[in-house]
This record gives C-alpha cells, structure tokens and sequence, in this order.
C-alpha cells in the first residue's frame, strides 16, 4: 500500500472517531431517557403544568387546564400574601403558553400600609412612548424600545417581562417598577 492511500484511510478514521466524539459530548443531542417520555405523556390532553413562585400561600408546580388564567393559578396556590404586589401581575392572562408564574413582593414592603394619594402608575400595556418618558429612568430610546416589544410580543404579563427589553437590567427594573403598573 502506498503512503498516500495510508494517510486517507488515516484520515477517514480520524474524522469519524472526531465526529463520534462531538455526538458523545454535544449537549443539543436530544438524550431523553424514558422517564422523561413517561412525564410528559402522564399529563392528560388539554391540561399543562405551570410553576408559582413568589408571593402566593402555596407555591409549586400545579397541572391545570390550559384555559386557566393566573388567577385561577393563583386560587390554587392558596391565594396572594399581603406583601404581593398585585399591580405588577395581570391575572387576567391565559396559563396555556406559561410555564413560570411569578408574583414578586411589593418594593419597600412594611406590615404598615401607606398610600401616596398623588402618585400615578403608568401602565406599562397601554403607554404611549410620550407616557413612559415621564418616568424617571426611561429615556426616549427606552421607551421606544419598550413600545417596539409590546407591539412584536403582546402585552406584558409580568412587570418582570420588561427585564427582556434591551437595555433594563436589573438596576433599571427596580428605579422603575413602582411607576408602572399592568392594570
């Protein structure tokens, strides 16, 4: 055999130990076992599993229609804590494409109420970009890009979704989430 036909079949075995390699270690390959398969097919037709978290009595993972809202999640779940900020969650919204509910805690929560009579929340749904520049914190390229969002995603469900939109960050998010509001 000449050195030239060595060197291909060389060649040919190490491309494929190489490639065998990669299919070992590659973490896109879809390596389900068969108890994943058994999960999944365990949930009957018409009813999905959707975690809660947060500010509600019994947070978990629930299985439940999918034609719910988080408010019937939330009923399940034993119901909101007094700390629960309910203007930062539209309970209102279909559970079918949610996987993750979270009901964050108001900012600055105390045992003690008090309500500042002349503040106003912006709602984060319906603003226009002239509305989301009052805040202190939006800047008219953030709040064009906050619109631009709503107007490809749909509404926001969580004021945490915002946290999505490029340029807030969680530094951002906590200056501004107290102006706005989802109702």
């Amino acid at each position: 055999m000449s050195a030239m036909v060595k060197w291909i079949i060389g060649a040919v075995v190490g491309v494929v130990i190489v490639i065998m390699a990669f299919i070992q270690i590659d973490p896109k390959v879809n390596n389900q076992n068969s108890n994943d398969v058994v999960v999944q097919s365990s949930i009957e037709e018409g009813k999905i599993q959707v975690t809660i978290q947060g500010q509600v009595a019994h947070p978990g993972t629930y299985t439940i229609d999918e034609d719910l809202t988080i408010n019937d999640l939330v009923e399940l779940a034993g119901g909101y804590l007094s700390s629960a900020d309910l203007d930062a969650i539209n309970g209102d919204v279909n559970i079918k494409d949610i996987s993750l509910v979270y009901v964050p805690m108001l900012s600055g929560y105390s045992q003690s109420c008090v309500i500042d009579p002349n503040s106003t929340k912006v709602n984060l749904n319906t603003a226009s970009v002239e509305e989301l520049v009052t805040i202190n914190g939006i800047s008219q390229t953030l709040a064009e890009r906050i619109v631009a969002y709503r107007n490809e995603n749909g509404e926001f469900k969580t004021l945490e979704e915002l946290m999505n939109v490029v340029g807030i960050g969680t530094k951002t998010y906590e200056k501004i989430r107290d102006s706005l509001t989802l109702k």
